[in-house]
């Protein structure tokens, strides 16, 4: 299995290549390759709505959820539909299932029929430190990995947000704690929200990161603020000064456990019920991202072989590491056959496979054997 620094990347006109990647997030260890007169890199982050997601090409050994592409590879005219449509083939990704913005910044997300500056030094993603961002819908992007716990965990404090976390008796030991002196203050790294930025994206942000299990989870300002804010403000957490961009400033969220003086006799029984399921299917979705992640599969950019299936086979409900298919349904791959476990509770099978793609852009293992 190869390692991370030579797994198989993309070189931006669509064909895999082997090649070292940085040591340096910022790319700063080694030079960027050059590039024929006229053309430039396309740099760009992927995201679920609820944090960042791994490329199949990264560039940075320490950063797997940036990539880039050449801008020659966009087929005219250069619009923003032409763009998305060849960063989802690249990272093997169903078009209906993403939305392309502009920059980390943005609010809104791009327009197809837009006409984008590809060329030249400027434009969009002209550069790492400014990339366009691709949100995938979660459940296409199941089988991606997203590493909260060790996401930039060297990064500079400057792409921080500084927070505390509050019960209903006081401020609580962090997860993301830093500081042995100061255990209660965390902080996230802003590069780990998807666009747009808002109070509800950090919020589902640091919920996940403290594996908050409480309700009426709210935002403030900063531990002096009299009231919450909205969770549709804009947040504008790429600028110099935002909420909890100081240490010495966190910003406040508080949340009510439901658990002393008879309050829990007041919880109505159908939210509870309803935020239990929420975080166990969190708590699943990271399982089975760590899982994935664990497997560490070498997925080539493309798929180019062709495969029919000629018969019907069902997975098992609990592994969606699987295709399911019905005789006649068309998938793509790679080639390279392989052996992968199928899991269901205490029931574990070795069987022989691919790594595919099917029609809806998913991908899974699919059986091949008798």
């Amino acid at each position: 299995m190869p390692t991370d620094e030579t797994r198989p990347t993309n070189s931006g006109d669509g064909k895999p290549s082997r090649k070292c990647l940085s040591e340096d997030g910022r790319g700063e260890t080694k030079p960027t390759p050059e590039l024929k007169p006229g053309a430039r890199y396309i740099y760009y982050r992927l995201y679920t709505r609820d944090g960042p997601l791994e490329s199949y090409n990264p560039i940075y050994s320490n950063d797997h959820f940036i990539s880039r592409i050449v801008s020659s590879s966009v087929r005219p005219p250069q619009t923003a539909a032409s763009l998305l449509r060849h960063l989802c083939k690249t990272e093997g990704l169903a078009l209906q299932n993403c939305a392309l913005f502009q920059s980390l910044s943005e609010t809104a997300v791009l327009d197809g029929s837009i006409r984008l500056s590809l060329q030249g030094t400027t434009g969009p993603g002209a550069s790492d430190l400014d990339p366009m961002a691709l949100v995938v819908d979660k459940r296409a992007a199941e089988r991606r990995s997203q590493l909260y716990d060790v996401l930039f965990e060297r990064r500079p404090h400057k792409f921080s947000v500084y927070y505390r976390v509050y019960d209903d008796d006081g401020d609580i030991v962090s997860k993301t704690s830093f500081d042995e002196n100061n255990p209660s203050l965390g902080r996230v790294n802003t590069l780990s929200l998807p666009p747009p930025h808002t109070v509800s994206s950090l919020k589902i942000c640091v919920i996940i990161s403290e594996d908050l299990s409480g309700h009426n989870v709210q935002l403030f300002q900063d531990e002096g603020s009299d009231s919450a804010l909205n969770d549709s403000d804009a947040l504008t957490l790429l600028s110099d000064t935002f909420p909890g961009s100081m240490e010495d400033r966190p910003i406040a969220i508080t949340y009510e456990t439901g658990t002393q003086d008879g309050s829990g006799d007041k919880e109505d029984p159908d939210e509870t019920q309803q935020l239990k399921e929420a975080l166990a299917q969190i708590k699943k979705e990271f399982e089975e991202a760590k899982l994935a992640h664990a497997l560490r599969l070498t997925v080539p950019s493309t798929f180019t072989k062709k495969l029919k299936a000629s018969y019907s086979w069902s997975a098992l409900r609990d592994d969606a590491r699987w295709h399911s298919m019905n005789e006649g349904d068309i998938f793509y791959t790679d080639g390279i056959s392989r052996k992968e476990t199928l899991r269901s509770g205490t029931y574990v099978q070795e069987l022989d496979c691919y790594l595919a793609t099917d029609s809806s852009g998913k991908l899974a293992f699919v059986y091949f054997g008798d």
